[in-house]
C-alpha cells in the first residue's frame, strides 16, 4: 500500500461556522458552540459576565445556579430549558449593552431602564411558566436578582408577586 494515500488530508472548503477552543491540544476534545451534553444547564456566558459590574455579574451567576438546583429532579422539556436560558441570556445581554456603572444606576437613561425592566419581566414570566415549583417558591427563587431593583426602578420581589397574583 502506498503511504502517500494517507497524507492527502481532508478537504473542508466551502464550510463555515464558529470556532471556539483555539489553542486546544490533545485528543478527544469536543470543540463547538453552545454544546449541551445530557440535560443541559442554565447559565450566562463568562465573556458576558466579565463586561458587567461585579454586583450584577454575581447576581447573574447566582440566579442560574438557583434555577439549576430547582431543575434537578424536575421534568421540563428541552424547549422550556432553552426558553429559560434564552430569557436569562437576553437579559444579561441588555445589562451588558446598558453599560451600567455601579453607584450610578440612577443616571441610566429611562429608555434603558425600561428595556431592562421588560427583559427582567420576561425572565420572571418564563421561569414561573416553565418551572413547576416556581410559583410555590415565589419571590425567594428570584432573590439573586434583587440588586437589579436599583437599575430598573421597581423591586424585583414586587414584580414577581404581580405575576404570581395574575396567574
Amino acid at each position: 500500500m502506498d503511504n502517500n494515500n494517507y497524507d492527502k488530508g481532508i478537504n473542508i472548503s466551502g464550510n463555515s461556522g464558529d470556532i471556539i477552543g483555539v489553542g486546544v491540544s490533545g485528543s478527544n476534545n469536543t470543540i463547538g458552540k453552545n454544546i449541551v451534553i445530557g440535560s443541559g444547564t442554565i447559565n450566562v456566558s463568562e465573556q458576558r459576565m466579565q463586561k458587567i459590574p461585579p454586583i450584577y455579574a454575581k447576581s447573574l451567576q447566582e440566579f442560574p445556579e438557583k434555577i439549576n438546583q430547582e431543575l434537578q429532579g424536575q421534568k421540563i422539556s428541552e424547549q422550556e430549558k432553552k426558553e429559560l436560558n434564552n430569557s436569562i441570556d437576553e437579559f444579561a445581554k441588555e445589562v451588558e449593552n446598558a453599560k451600567i456603572e455601579e453607584g450610578k444606576e440612577n443616571e441610566l437613561p429611562r429608555v434603558k431602564k425600561r428595556i431592562l425592566h421588560g427583559k427582567l419581566s420576561s425572565v420572571i414570566q418564563v421561569d414561573l411558566k416553565s418551572l413547576p415549583t416556581a410559583a410555590r417558591i415565589g419571590s425567594s427563587l428570584f432573590a439573586p436578582l434583587y440588586p437589579f431593583s436599583n437599575v430598573i426602578g421597581d423591586k424585583v420581589e414586587e414584580i414577581v408577586e404581580d405575576y404570581l397574583q395574575s396567574s
